[in-house]
């Protein structure tokens, strides 16, 4: 493989450093929530954290190694990742409808390529505080720790990431479901072992995937498009043909199960269900999206610098919020009452998942 490592651990570093500061100007514009969104093109939208995320990376980066090419979600192509040795390839925030939701299957995912492959790769979900990063050759991590891919090596009872109706279309046996609008996201929670493998079965772009692709092969994962083939980055076009991400035995399971559709799609063979079938022409926006809860709790403190509660069995909850703006109006409403006394706070609690535990899962 060609590159030098010692040059792919500076590419690394100069990721990690960079898409950490944009991962927190991300946060940034989530807290505030006043951001414009518009459409940018055929239901693709657009928020001004994506442009303010893309525009404080392509000077961060491309300052720092100004002889790179670039490509994101965010700018227009360019082609100058066909021409330089190296170059960036950016989704400044991958799953901007989770962010325009308030959902928290979002991320950074930067990646750096070299003749069509990842050398070095970041995705970063601010809103969890998860950092995954890897270099070719170097492993992968999440918060500094070495991340393995879970062993599954049967569809029955796997824990995919995905929509379940896209799933159940194809005749999937019964499994367990997880939600993420990112696509890096989904990857690289298959590459921590928080899922068994997901697929798209609609395209994705090279921004999607680049950086979280060498996070889980490095992890030990396998990940292909929909025909089995491996991705590559420097084609005259940025569009794959959906993905496939698992442990190799199940990534195998998951590649026969699709195979006679596409198939039929190669030879030109396809009818119009079959298209409906792998999701290409409905996006399951129908789905009802998870409800993520603002809770506004307060009570005695034990010392008024920490959020360490003097009794647990006192704590005022004043109500649960389906949007922060209305939670921080009740806040400010609970607040008030506590101005004479330092020890009493309250708080704003916001509930990224939920644990079912008749299903002994978390849902979203």
């Amino acid at each position: 493989m060609p590159g030098d490592s010692a040059r792919d651990r500076d590419d690394l570093a100069l990721l990690e450093r960079a898409v950490r500061a944009a991962g927190a100007l991300c946060l940034d514009h989530y807290h505030r929530n006043d951001d414009r969104v518009w459409d940018k093109s055929d239901n693709h939208m657009v928020t001004d954290a994506d442009i303010a995320v893309n525009d404080f990376l392509l000077r961060e980066l491309m300052e720092a190694r100004p002889d790179y090419g670039w490509l994101s979600e965010e700018t227009k192509d360019d082609h100058s990742r066909r021409t330089r040795t190296r170059s960036f390839v950016v989704d400044p925030i991958d799953g901007t409808r989770a962010f325009i939701d308030r959902q928290p299957g979002f991320s950074v995912s930067v990646a750096i390529i070299e003749a069509g492959e990842a050398v070095a790769g970041c995705v970063f979900n601010p809103l969890k505080g998860e950092f995954y990063s890897a270099r070719r050759g170097g492993g992968a991590t999440m918060n500094g720790k070495v991340l393995h891919v879970r062993p599954c090596r049967e569809e029955s009872g796997c824990t995919m990431v995905g929509y379940a109706r896209k799933f159940k279309r194809l005749g999937f046996p019964e499994m367990h479901y997880k939600i993420s609008n990112s696509m890096a996201y989904r990857i690289a929670m298959v590459a921590a072992g928080h899922a068994d493998g997901t697929v798209s079965f609609t395209p994705k772009s090279d921004w999607d995937i680049a950086a979280a692709a060498l996070i889980a092969t490095e992890a030990g994962a396998v990940i292909t498009d929909l025909y089995g083939s491996t991705p590559r980055f420097d084609g005259p076009t940025t569009s794959g043909n959906g993905v496939i991400c698992a442990s190799p035995a199940l990534h195998a399971l998951l590649l026969e199960r699709v195979k006679p559709v596409m198939d039929k799609l190669s030879t030109g063979e396809a009818t119009r269900q079959d298209y409906r079938y792998l999701g290409t022409t409905m996006s399951d926006r129908d789905i009802a999206p998870i409800q993520l809860l603002h809770l506004v709790i307060g009570g005695e403190l034990v010392d008024p610098s920490r959020t360490t509660f003097k009794n647990l069995q006192d704590i005022d909850f004043v109500g649960a919020f389906a949007s922060y703006a209305e939670a921080h109006d009740a806040w400010k409403s609970a607040a008030q009452r506590t101005v004479d006394n330092a020890h009493a706070r309250y708080f704003i609690l916001h509930a990224h998942e939920l644990i079912d535990p008749d299903k002994d899962g978390i849902i979203g």
